[in-house]
């Protein structure tokens, strides 16, 4: 029995098309893995700098400074929803890390080089500062 008219794609056209697909995927997705973690690291520095100002702003009005993240809710008009996000950041010197902390926070922090050193409370996520991230 002849078949007129059947047309389809061989094994090797289909072997070539896949492998087309394969270096094209390998070739994209670690550029979109990276566009991720500098977008992560933007919003995080966003967030503890936000946080920061706010926490000047409250010892500006009040006098002292803030006993909790909660303290800063009538400056920063999202408080409750902003969290880190989840993912990959680049530090400033170059690695990447996964943030592990589900919410920010604000601590005592020492900054300052050589005999400039003080402390002051500053916004942290994983331990780390806003001046910590950066590419």
């Amino acid at each position: 029995m002849k078949r007129f008219g059947q047309r389809g794609f061989t094994l090797i056209e289909v072997l070539v098309v896949c492998t087309m697909l394969g270096v094209l995927a390998a070739i994209a997705v670690p550029k979109f893995t990276n566009s991720i973690a500098l977008a992560n690291t933007a919003k995080l520095q966003t967030d503890l700098q936000t946080i920061d100002a706010a926490i000047v702003m409250y010892e500006t009005e009040v006098g002292a400074e803030p006993n909790a993240l909660t303290d800063l809710a009538e400056y920063i008009t999202d408080l409750g929803s902003l969290k880190p996000p989840k993912g990959k950041c680049r530090l400033r010197n170059g690695k990447t890390v996964e943030i592990k902390d589900t919410s920010y926070s604000i601590k005592m922090v020492k900054e300052g080089k050589d005999n400039t050193e003080r402390e002051q409370m500053r916004a942290v996520c994983d331990d780390m500062t806003a001046g910590s991230f950066g590419k």
